[in-house]
C-alpha cells in the first residue's frame, strides 16, 4: 500500500485537533503520514503537538508564526507532502477506524478523485449525509459542492492544480474541486459515510459568517463565469439568496429552478414561505 498524507490545518483549538489527531492514528491503514500544520495558534496546540512527536514518527508538525488562514496552511502541507496520496481533516472533525482504506480502496486514476459521504454528529445525535452519491461530472458540480468538505487525490494533481485559491474567504474547497475536475475528469463520490462532521461546538465555523460567504460566492462566480452556463448561474443565485435570507417567491423560484438546483429551490421555497411543511418533511427524512 501507499503512503497517504493526511493535513490537518489549525488554529487555537488544541482540546479538538487532539481528537482529530487519534481517529488518524486509529486507522486500518497503517501507512500514513501526519502533516499538521499550526496556523498561528497562541494556546497550547504546540505542546499538543509535541506529545505525540516523542511517540510517533509519522507525523509533521509545521508552524505559521502569524494566522494566514486554512488555505494558507493546507497549502504549506501539500508543498511538502511525501504521500503519493493525500486528503485533508478538520481539526474539529474525525474520520471512521475504515475511512482512509475505504477511499484507498475505491480510488480509480481515471476520476479526478474520490470521496466519502459525511456523518454529521450534532451532539445528540449522529444524521449520514449520502446524497449525490456516484461520479460527478463538472457540468453538474457546477450546480454547487456535491462533493463535501474534503476528497482523496493523488498529491501531485493538487500540486498541479496549485492547491487552494488563498484569495477566498469560503468556498475554497468547492473552487478546488471544480478546477480538480476541470483538470482532471469527474470525481466519484462513494457511499461509505466515514468522515464525522462534528457541528455541535459551532466553534469559529465558517457558515456562522454569511458576508465571507457571499464575498466568497462572488469571487467564486466571477473566477469561473467562462466555464458556467445559465442554469449554472441561477443554481448559484438560489444558494446567494439563502445565504443572504432573502425572500423567495414563488416568481423567483420559477425564474431560477433548473434540473440541477430543484431539491435546492424547493427547500428554499418551503423554508421561506411554508417552513412548518418543510419541518415535517425535514422530520421524515431522519
Amino acid at each position: 500500500m501507499s503512503l497517504i498524507s493526511v493535513y490537518i490545518p489549525t488554529h487555537n483549538r488544541s482540546g479538538l485537533l487532539k481528537r482529530a489527531v487519534d481517529s488518524v492514528l486509529s486507522q486500518s491503514s497503517k501507512e500514513i503520514e501526519i502533516i499538521i500544520v499550526d496556523d498561528g495558534s497562541s494556546d497550547d496546540t504546540a505542546a499538543t503537538v509535541q506529545s505525540y512527536l516523542s511517540e510517533h514518527d509519522n507525523i509533521v508538525y509545521l508552524r505559521h508564526d502569524k494566522p494566514k488562514g486554512a488555505c494558507a496552511a493546507r497549502n504549506y502541507a501539500i508543498s511538502v507532502a511525501k504521500g503519493k496520496y493525500i486528503t485533508g481533516l478538520d481539526d474539529d472533525d474525525e474520520f471512521k477506524p475504515d475511512h482512509l482504506m475505504g477511499l484507498y480502496n475505491a480510488f480509480d486514476e481515471q476520476y479526478a478523485f474520490v470521496a466519502a459521504c459525511l456523518l454529521e454528529d450534532t451532539g445528540t445525535t449522529q444524521i449520514e449525509r449520502s446524497l449525490d452519491c456516484g461520479v460527478i461530472e463538472l457540468a453538474s458540480l457546477l450546480h454547487y459542492n456535491k462533493v463535501g468538505n474534503q476528497v482523496f487525490t493523488l498529491t501531485s494533481r493538487m500540486k498541479a492544480i496549485g492547491g487552494f485559491d488563498e484569495a477566498f474567504p469560503a468556498f475554497q474547497d468547492y473552487d478546488t474541486w471544480v478546477r480538480l475536475v476541470a483538470r482532471f475528469g469527474p470525481g466519484n463520490k462513494i457511499p461509505q459515510a466515514s468522515y464525522v462532521w462534528h457541528t455541535s461546538h459551532e466553534q469559529d465555523r465558517i457558515s456562522n459568517f454569511p458576508t465571507k460567504r457571499l464575498a466568497a460566492l462572488g469571487l467564486f462566480i466571477e473566477k469561473h463565469n467562462d466555464i458556467m452556463s445559465q442554469g449554472h448561474k441561477n443554481s448559484l443565485e438560489v444558494m446567494r439568496i439563502r445565504m443572504a435570507s432573502e425572500a423567495f417567491s414563488l416568481f423567483c423560484f420559477f425564474k431560477l429552478v433548473n434540473k440541477g438546483n430543484w431539491k435546492a429551490a424547493t427547500a428554499l421555497y418551503l423554508n421561506t414561505n411554508l417552513k412548518p411543511v418543510k419541518s415535517l418533511i425535514d422530520r421524515f427524512r431522519l
